[in-house]
């Protein structure tokens, strides 16, 4: 029973799924009547369903006031922020329903609008409950986006913006990208085959519920799933690299005495970082409209036992650590060690990033380094 009562739900998503090419075609009374009684069906089927009901990969759902889709043959059900729940709202510009999380007062009016009746009756679930936790609003953010993209027409979620690629909630079909081959026609030895999507990945983190969206935050424990695609891609022959001027490798610095870092840079349009608190990793990396990718770099020093060390360093361990966000002098960055380093043997390196603290992007497998290391001595 709860089988068919999934299939005539997808059976409704499917068919009121409209064409992108009408995604913004005038608005019609029948098209709006009709939409709003695909709704109203689709939130009495979801009434009936639970996060056990059979379904397959793809299915979208509203269980228990949450969003719903089918990861590995069973629902994972993403709860929605505080005050609102998970209802199939009726398009307004082209036939079709999609699914957000919004506000009973937002579906009500929404479905009544179609001249549909029953509209009181259209979510059920738990708008009034409060299920404002961190990682819920953060799942139900990137579950919302999905429905609507996999409802590709037009308006989208609640308070979306179809006008504005940039706002709107639903993936624009010229940006669909040929992501369905496993690159295993040409095989080589010891290759894996690639994740496949035929919808750019969309809704990718919702194969691990049991992890946190990045959601610009620094997760140190447990990892995390960041939803930001990579963005802008610069040409081969603007890849950006770096060296170091000061110190050169293997040179001697007395212990305990300030000293200053300077390496030079290039291809890179410096001075651009954000709140690495609050939009690490959180957006696409930018190009200039010279093409080069803007961004930082940083300096990192970690103590070696010697020059010929030959087994891994612990990366949570180092001995100075400096992002050099000011833009470049003359293609050159610095910073400053003031109290000195001990006696020691000591590594340096850089890391070149875009503003958005991710490591640089280039378009090719094979190139030289991005960035560059010396080793260095502290002397008593």
């Amino acid at each position: 029973m709860r089988a068919a009562f999934v299939t005539l739900a997808l059976a409704l998503a499917v068919a009121a799924r409209p064409s992108p090419l009408n995604r913004f075609s005038a608005r019609q009374d029948n098209v709006a009547l009709q939409n709003g009684k695909d709704a109203i069906a689709l939130n009495d089927k979801f009434k009936t369903l639970t996060a056990d009901s059979p379904c397959q990969a793809g299915d979208q759902a509203c269980i228990n006031g949450g969003f719903a889709q089918c990861v590995n043959g069973k629902f994972v059900v993403q709860q929605c922020a505080g005050g609102t729940t998970c209802a199939a709202l009726p398009l307004v510009n082209s036939a079709g329903t999609t699914i957000a999380c919004t506000t009973q007062a937002d579906i009500d009016q929404r479905i009544a609008a179609t001249g549909a009746t029953d509209a009181g009756a259209a979510a059920g679930g738990n708008a009034g409950a409060d299920n404002n936790t961190g990682n819920n609003n953060a799942g139900t953010g990137n579950a919302a986006g999905g429905a609507g993209a996999n409802n590709a027409g037009a308006g989208g979620a609640a308070g979306a913006d179809d006008s504005d690629p940039q706002k709107s909630l639903t993936l624009d079909p010229k940006v669909i990208a040929d992501f369905a081959n496993d690159g295993q026609d040409v095989p080589e030895a010891g290759q894996v085959p690639s994740l496949t999507s035929t919808n750019n990945f969309i809704n990718f983190c919702l194969t691990r519920p049991d992890l946190p969206l990045t959601n610009g935050q620094q997760i140190r424990t447990g990892g995390s799933c960041n939803p930001a695609p990579i963005g802008l891609i610069p040409d081969v022959s603007q890849m950006p690299s770096s060296k170091f001027v000061n110190p050169v490798n293997q040179q001697q610095i007395p212990a305990d005495t300030s000293f200053t870092i300077t390496m030079a840079i290039n291809n890179l349009e410096t001075g651009f970082f954000v709140n690495a608190n609050e939009k690490y990793f959180a957006a696409p990396q930018q190009l200039n409209a010279q093409g080069l990718i803007q961004g930082h770099s940083h300096v990192v020093v970690e103590q070696v036992t010697s020059f010929n060390q030959t087994t891994p360093n612990d990366p949570t361990k180092f001995a100075f650590f400096k992002g050099l966000n000011a833009k470049a002098a003359n293609g050159v960055l610095s910073a400053t060690v003031d109290k000195g380093l001990p006696a020691g043997f000591y590594k340096l390196s850089s890391i070149n990033a875009a503003a958005n603290h991710q490591p640089v992007i280039v378009p090719v497998a094979q190139h030289a380094s991005l960035d560059d290391t010396v080793y260095f001595e502290v002397t008593a």
